[in-house]
């Protein structure tokens, strides 16, 4: 059998994983053997060298030439990834959280092809939601500007254009305390 050609990584038997992790195998005749799941393509290389020193493949077919015997070779390889019972577990919680998800998303694209007009009136709700929230918070400002512009003349000593039952009072008050604490504040961070 001729001898395999160096990978996209550079190294031979070494294959980048969807995870982001390289994995490490060597064939023998009609035989793929894993040789298991590392984090860098060097270390799985390192391990690939090994194996092909204990299946006696010339060093032409080896990714490092640095190494001269197997006992060297077992020295410099790193072993291979334990993967637990809890690292199963873990990646069945996930798989079953992603199928949820893509269900959830089947779902909801089926709802929105089969029903348009439930679409349209959410989107209108949330439309006329998002403008009544503006209207309020400007005439929450322009409230607040107004009843800044008045204590500014009550305390300049002018006369206020309030009456003592009107509501925009409770502006005054609020604007008045905001400004005593502002300005607490202040004297605390001197």
């Amino acid at each position: 059998m001729p001898p395999r050609r160096r990978g996209s990584l550079g190294y031979r038997g070494v294959h980048e994983r969807p995870s982001g992790a390289y994995y490490a195998e060597i064939r023998s005749g009609d035989v793929r053997l894993g040789l298991g799941t590392f984090e860098t393509p060097h270390k799985a290389a390192r391990v690939y060298d090994a194996a092909a020193w204990r299946l006696e493949r010339p060093r032409s077919q080896m990714n490092f030439r640095d190494v001269y015997t197997r006992e060297q070779a077992q020295a410099v390889a790193p072993p291979p990834r334990l993967i637990t019972d809890l690292d199963r577990a873990e990646h069945r919680r996930r798989q079953r959280r992603l199928l949820i998800v893509e269900e959830d998303e089947r779902a909801m694209a089926e709802w929105r092809r089969r029903h348009p007009e439930d679409v349209a009136n959410g989107c209108a709700f949330l439309a006329e939601r998002t403008a009544r929230r503006r209207a309020e918070r400007a005439d929450k400002c322009r409230r607040k500007a107004l009843a800044i512009s008045q204590c500014d003349l009550v305390n300049a000593g002018g006369k206020s254009f309030f009456s003592s039952d009107d509501d925009r009072w409770d502006d005054v008050w609020i604007c008045t305390l905001d400004n005593t604490s502002e300005g607490d504040d202040e004297d605390d961070s001197e």
